[in-house]
């Protein structure tokens, strides 16, 4: 197994208490597989992901318990130096959400390309510009050779992802973390962001998480869905089951508010209610307060039922069954 996260505890420490932004996640990751992870905002998907390269805010995040193991190589162990010398970057990338934030715009983008590219020797000197060159070709941005001087404010919004992964692939990763990658741009560059990635994928062998709310897209390149609500994982398996047989109500609620072509007009199908706190969760099951199918029982923790191979849901409708 590429990548196993087994009962992954991220507390942010702030003045009102303490932040659960993951609070127990299991998940794993095969070589040249894509697994999707969804959810609202706020249900702790990106802090997901940068819990697993240890970006967390300084000073009041931390990882409080649970394993991190990439390769069979334990991550919560190391020190700052080995992460930043062996990990970030070199085996494990990250596309941030925003490439317009995620590119310092006083710099070039052949410079922040080759950033990585020399900070792990995987490039030195005149070889630098070349390599970006190349990379940049790899992620189809039209005539790098001659835009290696330009500066973020000079590409559109589909270019800028593109620089952004190609930061991510040029010291070829072995699991690549795309965190919203096709937000806020139109569907037509969605499908080629969509198209880059599994050309990434299929070019380097890693495994990719896809941290996204659109289902849309999670059912168009990954193998496994994982549904993330209020910091635990309350449902996973492989994308057509998720997709055709929802076991979780909060899972058949998502998929339930996705518009349909073809369907005839009337309100969108709504979950009601918010997410709860993360500094003070409610006990039992943290969907009971907005689910339709609410117990008493709910408000003890439900257990992890296996549905078929790969399929598991946490929910006491399906102990019950």
């Amino acid at each position: 197994m590429l990548l196993s996260v087994r009962n992954l505890q991220t507390h942010l420490h702030l003045r009102r208490g303490v932040l659960r932004a993951v609070d127990g996640v299991s998940l794993d990751v095969a070589e040249g597989e894509t697994l999707g992870l969804v959810g609202e905002s706020g249900s702790g998907k990106t802090m997901t992901g940068l819990s697993l390269l240890r970006l967390l805010p300084k000073g009041s995040g931390r990882i409080a318990g649970g394993s991190i193991s990439l390769d069979g190589r334990e991550l919560t162990t190391l020190s700052e130096s080995e992460l930043v010398r062996e990990i970030r970057g070199r085996r494990i990338a990250m596309i941030m959400q925003d490439p317009m934030t995620s590119l310092n715009p006083v710099f070039s983008i052949g410079d922040q390309v080759g950033n990585p590219l020399r900070n792990h020797d995987i490039a030195r000197g005149t070889a630098v510009r070349a390599a970006v060159v190349d990379v940049l070709r790899r992620v189809r941005l039209p005539s790098p050779a001659d835009r290696l001087d330009d500066h973020p404010h000079q590409f559109s919004g589909g270019q800028r992802q593109r620089i952004v992964a190609a930061m991510a692939i040029g010291c070829t990763p072995r699991l690549l973390i795309a965190d919203e990658p096709t937000t806020a741009l139109d569907v037509t560059i969605q499908v080629q962001i969509i198209g880059l990635l599994r050309q990434i994928q299929a070019d380097t062998g890693a495994g990719i998480i896809l941290i996204t709310h659109d289902l849309g897209v999670a059912a168009s390149l990954c193998h496994r869905i994982a549904v993330m609500y209020a910091g635990q994982i309350v449902e996973t398996g492989p994308v057509r089951r998720i997709y055709r047989q929802p076991a979780h109500p909060y899972t058949r609620a998502l998929l339930e508010a996705i518009p349909r072509l073809g369907a005839k007009r009337g309100r969108l199908a709504a979950i009601q209610g918010q997410p709860p706190s993360l500094i003070d969760p409610p006990t039992g099951c943290r969907f009971a307060p907005r689910c339709a199918l609410r117990m008493d029982k709910c408000a003890e923790a439900p257990p992890e039922i296996t549905l078929a191979d790969g399929h598991r849901a946490a929910c006491w409708k399906l102990a019950d069954a």
